[in-house]
């Protein structure tokens, strides 16, 4: 029989106007005791679950010429999403600053416009290119622009 671990929720509520943090875990054995299989049963579930949904390799998109920042990203295992975390710095006095996204991703891409908050409490955009993978920023501070978007692929 497989022993599962309790699984451990928290979550932050409102009560009475005031914020809780709470804490449960959920001990399954009790539940799927005398059940043939029971617990070997839900551990398959889960594992069914996460086959092919965990996240690849964090990689790192190619910086235009003078581009300065931080520019990753990662694809999911079944190839239904991308993470695209990006930091482009100094756009509003350089708008000439360009990175690139690989085109075997952006062409599956099913949005192509993002916004993103900047070092200064300003606000900044991103656009992708479907078919050339080039993304364009704008910004109206020159602080880093932090764009974080998990996106559909088709």
């Amino acid at each position: 029989m497989v022993a599962l671990q309790p699984l451990m929720v928290t979550g932050l509520f409102i009560l009475n106007n005031k914020e809780r943090r709470i804490t449960m875990s959920v001990n399954f054995d009790p539940i799927f005791y005398g059940m043939q299989n029971g617990t070997e049963k839900i551990k398959g579930n889960f594992d069914k679950i996460n086959e092919g949904r965990q996240w690849g390799a964090s990689q790192s998109a190619t910086p235009g010429p003078g581009t300065e920042g931080a520019f990753t990203y990662k694809v999911r295992n079944d190839n239904q999403f991308v993470v695209i975390t990006f930091w482009p710095t100094g756009i509003k006095t350089h708008p000439e600053r360009v990175a690139y996204l690989p085109t075997s991703i952006t062409t599956r891409m099913l949005t192509f416009d993002f916004i993103g908050r900047t070092d200064n409490g300003g606000y900044g955009t991103m656009r992708v290119d479907g078919d050339t993978g080039k993304c364009t920023f704008w910004a109206n501070d020159d602080g880093g622009i932090y764009i974080q978007q998990t996106v559909a692929l088709k």
